[in-house]
């Protein structure tokens, strides 16, 4: 607060902490010891020991008010980075990954060199495009500059294409992607110009500057920012942010225009009027050269810009069009000169434009100092030597009562010293309670006091010998007693650093569900910490996954190996939530067969024939045999297998989820013989014997391996897999795209009629046969025809053709008519329709179909609309229970995009080996492109399991 008086304030008597403390303990020792000490004056040895105890808390209290940054990086050790403790710069943590088509024009502007602008528009949106499929985006590029070499155009072009494709597959959204990439052809516009200039202006200057603003107005140059230049307009920082991380600064979406439709020669000259030094415009006119007639065509008014085209305003070969009035003169400019000034605004404005270095873009973490926060000068040491307890000691004549004396006063203020020492031990470890990247689970830390060793005297036993490490030891086991909440206490760290974030660990939910699916086993200590990693997972990686929570992965660049995968940041999100381990997108299938499990029938001597199980672990095996009298044969087995019954269709997850709960076994001691029965029961059976073992100790080891190992399996199968469906289709430009009208589908208009298209086309030929129908059947310009094979009749269908020509054929009916008559009745209904629909009810009953191959039926295109669909294995124990799918069903909908839908299917383990082999062998083809027909097959087997899934859960 600034100080209105001109002077330091003198502070007020008993106003600092020193002084609150001083009197508060002097108040308290009255009450307490009023009877038996009477003198509370300076002189009195309690009092000074009192005020050097008040002292040192005082400067504790100092150290703790220090600013967080210096505490932070003394705790840390070195300097401090985003992430740490769970606290991200501004543009770690603020930014998203592309997911506006703002956001997306942003990075191609910023990333790709001689981008101008780009637009994005969905399929849908498009002229003589069909609202059939979701999610396939269409993209138009404006170029700053257009090569005059065909060849150098030609590879400047393909480069910005292939650059484009591959900045967005880095960075494509779940369920998208590009459908077509168009760079806008360049419209060359020479300018006609007579303008009067004002006196002690260059003429050449201000032609540059005309020049300048026109083609700005034909396409805009996007501006960059700087961060300072956004604070001073007083930009709040989360808006600053709010978008992907560019490399030259921040640009604003008020800043990326829509493309020009038309240019208003009138708005032209507004713009030139505005530029200082131009007095009037007298006459102004664009002219181009008409490409199929070779004439010189004038804008003077208005001009409607071709489709897909960018507009250019041409630096003029020859001054005969441009006029300049000054003082009644009329002069032409130096053509040479006003290039060279062209040049430098356009430098400077490429230069402005890329200057906001990314470097100064940052908000920066606050350095800190390296203060000493752990130094701490005893109490004892703080007394008069008069006490005979600081470093000169007391003398050596003193009596043995007056150095028992000195020892008792030392041992007396050891407590505070070492309390003192804690809290500065613990004050420096601050950082390691908030360090998402540890294992540590201590939340209270000790450390000896820095002068122990003159201390040795008072905590060695009497006539011993004692060593410094063994009292560390000790200070260590006597933290380690009161420290016995620290998960507790670590863990509700870990949720005030989620709630930051506005996220929340369904901590009772999980363990219950952990509880009901493994008993005790990984419940209690074991499952704290576990609940503690994935809390501290979700802090260390919350910048990245919230950067990429709609991102998808790059199907066209596979990261090699397991440890490189980009997993999208929703799945890495969900998987932490849900608690499931080492989250990857594997074979879930090869985990459990990579665990020596098998599943085959068995044979005993008494000739039934049954399912069994067998797992491998050290010295013991795992396995399942009919319930039978045991005779010899299987008593030697049974010395070395464990077995469970069950059917074949249910025998592994019956196992896995009752096999890992140890109530579920029971040891007897054989009547007869020295021998312990492993007795196994699962719910609502009768018990078997599963193992026999000669002492007791090995049957209680071989229930406790046979547990754990099953446990190990449950963990290693958990997982799942989400397909985008998108990703499912065949390649757009290439023959495999239909569609079917339905005429039926409106009874109003009475005509039982099914029409289909004549071929299969690529989808942007499809999507246009289809416009052009409705369009001609509404205009009533289609062309019928009667088609007679055999005894049966049809129809096809044609456009209307040009001069005289006949037109392409659209569609033909799937009817078959016994008479001629009956056609040409349907044929007058459809001529009449223009009257009685319009062009969205036409939309309503026009079905689109994917054809993958000859014989397989055709795919409706709906199926690939912004879906998706989790598969997870039904085996594991926690993925039974019905809480836990419930559960992940509830995260799923919190987190996945609300406008995909997913459907979430759990398989058993035959099912999802099935689907595994079909969809590893579609990601490896599809990331490849190699073969085309194999990735359609393996797609189209995809689509086929998905759909029964799906057919599934709708009979449910």
């Amino acid at each position: 607060m600034n100080n209105v008086k001109g002077y330091i304030s003198k502070k007020k008597e008993g106003t600092s902490l020193y002084e609150e403390l001083h009197l508060e303990a002097l108040e308290i020792i009255q009450k307490l010891s009023s009877e038996v000490w009477t003198d509370f004056n300076e002189h009195d040895p309690g009092v000074t020991i009192l005020e050097s105890i008040v002292y040192t808390i005082t400067e504790l209290a100092h150290k703790t008010l220090s600013p967080i940054q210096d505490i932070l990086i003394k705790s840390r050790g070195q300097e401090l980075h985003s992430g740490d403790n769970g606290f991200f710069v501004a543009s770690d943590i603020l930014t998203t990954g592309p997911i506006t088509f703002y956001d997306y024009r942003k990075i191609w502007i910023d990333q790709i060199s001689n981008v101008k602008n780009v637009w994005i528009y969905p399929i849908e949106d498009c002229p003589g495009e069909v609202d059939n499929i979701k999610g396939l985006l269409r993209v138009f590029i404006g170029k700053f500059k257009y090569k005059s070499d065909p060849q150098e155009e030609s590879d400047d072009n393909k480069r910005i294409i292939q650059e484009i494709l591959t900045t967005y597959n880095t960075n494509r959204n779940l369920c998208e992607d590009i459908y077509n990439i168009e760079i806008y052809k360049p419209l060359r516009l020479a300018m006609g110009l007579n303008i009067k200039l004002s006196n002690s202006v260059n003429g050449e200057e201000i032609l540059a500057k005309v020049f300048n603003q026109v083609n700005d107005y034909m396409v805009s140059n996007v501006n960059y920012y700087s961060l300072w230049e956004l604070q001073r307009k007083d930009t709040p920082i989360n808006k600053i942010f709010n978008g992907p991380n560019l490399l030259d600064g921040f640009i604003l979406d008020e800043d990326l225009k829509d493309p020009l439709e038309e240019i208003v020669i009138s708005d032209v000259m507004k713009i030139i009027t505005q530029i200082p030094g131009i007095v009037s415009v007298n006459d102004f006119y664009f002219q181009y050269k008409d490409p199929d007639t070779g004439d010189m065509i004038q804008i003077r008014d208005r001009f409607k810009v071709p489709k897909n085209t960018r507009v250019i305003a041409t630096f003029p070969k020859s001054d005969k069009e441009i006029v300049f009035e000054n003082s009644n003169t009329f002069f032409q400019p130096d053509l040479n000169e006003t290039k060279k000034q062209f040049s430098l605004i356009r430098a400077l404005s490429y230069g402005g434009f890329k200057e906001a270095s990314s470097s100064l873009n940052k908000i920066s973490i606050p350095p800190g100092n390296h203060l000493d926060m752990t130094s701490y000068f005893p109490i004892r040491k703080q007394l008069p030597e008069l006490y005979g307890i600081g470093d000169r000691g007391i003398s050596g004549q003193a009596t043995d009562l007056r150095k028992a004396q000195v020892k008792q006063l030392q041992a007396y203020l050891m407590p505070f010293d070492q309390l003192m020492v804690n809290f500065l031990t613990q004050l420096s470890n601050i950082h390691t309670l908030y360090d998402v990247n540890d294992n540590n689970h201590a939340s209270y830390f000790t450390k000896e006091l820095p002068d122990t060793e003159e201390l040795i005297d008072l905590i060695k036993p009497v006539n011993g010998e004692y060593e410094l490490t063994k009292w560390k030891e000790t200070l260590n086991d006597i933290n380690n007693r009161f420290d016995n909440k620290a998960l507790k206490r670590l863990s509700e760290v870990a949720n005030h650093l989620l709630s930051r974030f506005n996220e929340t660990f369904q901590t009772y939910a999980l363990r219950k569900i952990n509880s009901s699916s493994y008993g005790e086993v990984l419940m209690n200590e074991e499952f704290d910490k576990k609940l503690l990693t994935s809390k501290r997972q979700l802090v260390r990686e919350y910048a990245s996954i919230s950067y990429g929570r709609a991102r998808s992965f790059n199907y066209h660049q596979p990261e090699e190996g397991e440890k490189n995968q980009f997993i999208p940041g929703i799945l890495r999100k969900l998987a932490i939530l849900m608690d499931i381990d080492d989250f990857k997108i594997k074979s879930l299938i090869k985990g459990f067969e990579d665990s020596e499990i098998e599943i085959h029938p068995v044979t005993l001597n008494i000739e039934v024939v049954i399912d069994a199980i067998n797992i491998s672990q050290e010295d013991l095996e795992i396995i399942k045999i009919e319930d039978v009298t045991i005779d010899e044969v299987i008593k030697d087995d049974l010395y070395k297998v464990m077995h469970y019954m069950g059917d074949k269709e249910t025998l592994l997850q019956d196992t896995l989820k009752y096999g890992v709960i140890a109530d579920n076994y029971e040891i007897k001691k054989s009547e007869k013989e020295d021998l312990y029965y492993i007795f196994y029961k699962k719910a609502n059976q009768e018990a078997n014997i599963v193992h026999l073992s000669k002492t007791q100790e090995e049957a209680v080891t071989a229930i406790q391996k046979a547990v754990a190992y099953l446990v190990n399996i449950n963990q290693k199968s958990e997982g799942f897999f989400m397909i985008e469906h998108l990703l499912l289709l065949p390649p757009y430009k290439e023959a495999y795209f239909g569609f079917q009208i339905d005429f039926s589908l409106l009874p109003s208009i009475g005509l039982n009629l099914k029409l289909t298209h004549k071929v299969w086309a690529p989808c942007q030929e499809r999507n246009e046969t289809i416009t052009t129908f409705v369009n001609q059947l509404l205009l009533g310009q289609l062309q019928y025809s009667v088609i007679h094979k055999k005894d049966n009749y049809s129809l096809e269908i044609s456009s209307s053709g040009e001069d005289g020509q006949e037109g392409e054929v659209l569609m033909v009916s799937e009817n078959q008519y016994t008479s001629e008559e009956a056609l040409n009745k349907d044929i007058e209904l459809l001529k009449g329709l223009n009257t009685v629909v319009d062009e969205e009810q036409l939309g309503t009953i026009i079905k689109c179909y994917v054809n993958y191959a000859a014989g397989k039926a055709p795919i409706d295109e709906s199926f690939f609309s912004f879906q998706a669909s989790f598969i997870a294995p039904s085996w594991p124990v926690r993925f039974q229970n019905e809480n836990f799918k419930t559960m992940f069903k509830n995260t799923v909908y919190e987190q996945f995009p609300i406008h995909i839908k997913y459907g979430i299917y759990w398989l058993d383990y035959e099912d999802l080996k099935t689907f595994e082999t079909s969809y590893f062998k579609w990601l490896e083809q599809l990331s490849s492109k190699s073969e085309e027909d194999t990735q359609k097959d393996l797609a189209y087997e995809l689509i086929t399991i998905l759909q029964k899934l799906i057919e599934q859960q709708d009979e449910t």
